[in-house]
């Protein structure tokens, strides 16, 4: 099984710990694919800048062994961001603090799509500069997940919902019967998370619903939703079961918000 996840790494800085953890998209859902499936092939496309974060996610994915053959650097800055944390474990995004540094204007060469199209599952968030041709590559058999994220992005999911194969929107409750009837319309299958209140799923007609799994204490949600999508896709392209897909993400999203960081417990 050949897995790969484009294109954000970065690193988080939490001003009131005063220390870094390492993020983005893609860092956390290969991190949870590897964790998940540890024999599976997985690589990550990314572009890192030449400092000392750069090589600290870069060591990070090979001393967990996920494929870096098409991890880039260049001089400039890795990816950045400040966040914070509130008393129940909600993350924030602290305004003006994301540096996209090299990673705003990194374009997969001929060389990474021909790669890409070899593998069976491409995650990629809607936002990434590469998504607009990501759809229009997508091979025939291959699971493409996509992350809509924060239904306040305001992420195109009408306009490319139909050149997916599994959609995540991170959404509150009452705007469920939206993307249910958008789920209908297209046929395709599309999974809210809810935080608190669990996930939902739409697909041919169906609805189905995931309780989230109680910790003991919630302390990050940094990440959590990009576990629960590594997890539901790996799952869904193993059984074709949605439920047993929605169960497996609650619990890979459950084991990091009980640790600070999108990756969770590092050992």
């Amino acid at each position: 099984m050949d897995l790969i996840a484009l294109t954000t790494c970065c690193v988080d800085y939490y001003p009131q710990l005063d220390k870094s953890f390492m993020g983005g998209n893609t860092l956390n859902l290969a991190s949870t694919w590897k964790k998940t499936a540890p024999t599976a092939n997985i690589s990550v496309i990314t572009c890192l800048g030449k400092d000392k974060n750069g090589e600290t996610i870069s060591n990070f994915l090979n001393k967990i062994g996920i494929k870096t053959s098409r991890v880039y650097t260049k001089e400039g800055t890795t990816a950045c961001n400040q966040l914070r944390v509130d008393e129940h474990g909600e993350r924030f995004g602290i305004e003006g603090t994301w540096n996209g540094g090299v990673y705003e204007d990194f374009l997969l060469s001929e060389k990474d799509w021909a790669f890409v199209a070899t593998q069976d599952i491409v995650a990629i968030p809607a936002n990434n500069p590469n998504y607009s041709e990501m759809v229009k590559r997508k091979t025939n058999g291959q699971i493409l997940s996509v992350d809509f994220m924060d239904v306040e992005n305001n992420m195109p999911i009408e306009d490319t919902i139909a050149k997916t194969d599994i959609a995540f929107v991170a959404a509150r409750t009452e705007l469920i019967n939206k993307y249910e009837m958008l789920a209908n319309k297209t046929s395709k299958l599309l999974v809210i998370t809810s935080g608190a209140d669990g996930s939902y799923a739409f697909f041919n007609g169906n609805k189905y619903h995931q309780p989230a799994i109680e910790v003991h204490k919630v302390v990050d949600t940094t990440g959590c939703g990009d576990a629960y999508q590594g997890a539901f896709a790996l799952t869904y392209y193993n059984t074709n079961d949605i439920q047993e897909s929605m169960k497996a993400g609650a619990i890979a999203a459950s084991d990091i918000l009980q640790h600070y960081g999108g990756v969770g417990k590092i050992d």
